[in-house]
């Protein structure tokens, strides 16, 4: 016959035992669709940008030059520009350029959805993203575009087309474990190259778990 001490101690280790099961996540919870705001454990032992970082900064250069906008004379005049997505000066070195290339598409989409910006903006593509459309869609098209025809952009007026730019540095310290991402895009003039607008510097630094 056990003492009271000692059915009170199984008795203890028995309830820690159901509590602690109880305290179990339920079996398939560990995997399944992730909120995109959140930040896996997984992510945080990888030394590139994280997704997060991205989305938020993506949303501040969407926010910023939609505000802006009616403080850029460029952007703002009774000409309509034109805004073609240009190109990614991505100086991270692990960081793939399809990450930022993506920032940049959801960047657009935010853009697209204001009629403010709307008003006095229009969005292209790139003429390389148009050509590789034509060579796609058109059964013609190695003909079309040997000729010159269907590729030129000659509605864009160079004096009111704007390219907007990413520029992505990192720079690391102890053996890439801390990582100091500094992010940022502008506008610049089709004609002569001159920046009209960037976005105030986005920069996050984080450490490898």
């Amino acid at each position: 016959m056990l003492s009271k001490t000692t059915a009170a101690g199984v008795v203890g280790i028995g309830l820690v035992a159901v509590l602690a099961g109880c305290q179990q996540p339920p079996r398939g919870n560990t995997g399944g669709r992730i909120d995109p705001v959140r930040t896996t454990p997984a992510e945080m032992g990888d030394p590139r940008v994280l997704p997060t970082a991205l989305f938020e900064f993506s949303d501040q250069v969407a926010q910023q030059l939609a505000a802006d906008l009616k403080d850029v004379p460029e952007l703002s005049g009774e000409y309509r520009a034109t805004v073609v997505f240009g190109d990614i000066a991505n100086k991270t070195g692990i960081v793939p350029t399809s990450d930022f290339e993506a920032f940049l598409k959801r960047t657009r989409q935010s853009l697209m959805q204001s009629r403010n910006v709307l008003r006095n903006v229009r969005f292209v593509e790139n003429k390389a993203r148009v050509d590789q459309l034509i060579r796609r869609e058109s059964s013609s098209s190695q003909d079309l575009l040997q000729e010159g025809r269907r590729t030129e952009r000659a509605d864009l007026n160079p004096d009111h087309t704007y390219f907007l730019n990413g520029e992505m540095y990192r720079v690391e310290r102890g053996g890439s474990a801390v990582n100091l991402y500094m992010l940022s895009c502008n506008l610049v003039r089709m004609s002569d190259g001159e920046i009209v607008w960037t976005n105030s510097p986005y920069e996050i630094k984080q450490g490898v778990r």
